[in-house]
């Protein structure tokens, strides 16, 4: 962070910092509670990336705040952290079906998934660096996940089963990554989530 902010760049990376604060801040991501007795804060860090065009240059300054999950205490800052992950063979399938059947497939990204999720544990968090302003005795009380934490793939998955849910897909015993759901016209739509 100190390189970033003292280089020729460091404009474009503040500004880049600021963005990603806001955007956490809009989402309610956390909120400033004094830290109670007998808990330890995780630390977090700013990791920054040049995006590059199609041409090589630099279309993006992006800063991500990221927790140090491995600072996190097992029962005490999380329990379980499985999250299934994609069965290369139920995706060999699913395009097998779709050509055979003259399916179509559509992919999307959710380019935030990580930050989704929501936490059944009280998780405390140092505030970001440079962002202290006058609440420095204060830590973000986690009320969403963060990068890197160990429960996040799980929180994300949790939040993603109940809205597949709601809207009438079936999750498949065989692949916990796969859901069903019947459409109008008989046929069957697949949703087949691949968190990597």
């Amino acid at each position: 962070m100190e390189e970033a902010l003292n280089g020729e760049d460091a404009k474009k990376w503040e500004m880049a910092m600021q963005e990603e604060y806001d955007s956490l801040v809009i989402n309610n991501t956390w909120s400033l509670v004094p830290l109670p007795k007998g808990r330890k804060p995780i630390s977090c860090k700013q990791v920054f990336k040049m995006k590059h065009g199609v041409n090589g240059e630099v279309e993006r300054y992006k800063a991500r705040l990221v927790a140090r999950g491995v600072t996190q205490t097992f029962r005490v800052d999380y329990n379980e952290t499985f999250a299934p992950v994609a069965k290369f063979v139920s995706i060999r399938c699913i395009f097998a079906l779709t050509a055979i059947e003259d399916m179509e497939i559509h992919q999307m990204d959710v380019k935030t998934a990580c930050l989704i999720g929501d936490f059944e544990k009280n998780i405390y968090m140092e505030q970001p660096e440079g962002f202290t302003k006058e609440s420095e005795h204060l830590v973000c009380k986690l009320h969403k996940s963060l990068y890197a934490l160990k429960q996040s793939p799980k929180a994300w998955n949790q939040k993603l089963d109940v809205f597949l849910k709601i809207i009438d897909f079936v999750r498949s015993d065989a692949d916990f990554n796969m859901y069903v759901a019947q459409v109008g016209d008989g046929r069957c739509q697949i949703f087949h989530c691949c968190l990597c």
